[in-house]
C-alpha cells in the first residue's frame, strides 16, 4: 500500500526511515521512474515512494508522516535569528551560529 509520495528520492528516504524507527515495515519504490521525469509526464506516477508492508499499519505510518510534516511546516515558520557573539544571522533550524558553534539562544 502506497503510503506517502516524496518529491524527490532523499525525502522518500527519510519518510522511510521514520516509519522503520518506529517498526513500520515498509520500503522505497519508484526512483527508477523518477530518473525518467522529463521523458514521462509529471506526475504522481513518476515520484518515489513509500510502500507499507504490512497494511494493519497505516494508521499509525499516517500519524507518523503527518507529525513529521507538521515539524517540518513549523521549521519555516521560526523566525532567523542574529548570533549574539560574531552578528552572524542564522537559519531558524541551526542549534548553534554555523560560523562560531554558539548556542542559538532560547526560544
Amino acid at each position: 500500500m502506497k503510503v506517502f509520495i516524496g518529491n524527490n528520492s532523499p525525502e522518500t528516504h527519510i519518510v522511510q526511515q521514520l516509519l522503520t524507527a518506529e517498526g513500520v515495515e515498509c520500503e522505497v519504490r519508484g526512483e527508477g521512474v523518477f530518473g525518467l521525469r522529463g521523458e514521462v509526464p509529471f506526475d504522481e506516477d513518476t515520484l518515489p515512494y513509500v510502500w507499507l508492508l504490512d497494511e494493519d499499519q497505516h494508521v499509525i505510518a499516517k500519524a507518523i508522516i503527518r507529525e513529521w510534516q507538521q515539524q517540518a511546516n513549523n521549521q519555516g515558520l521560526l523566525p532567523e535569528w542574529t548570533c549574539h557573539e560574531c552578528n552572524e544571522i542564522n537559519e531558524a533550524q541551526f542549534g548553534a551560529c554555523w560560523n562560531c558553534q554558539t548556542p542559538a539562544p532560547p526560544r
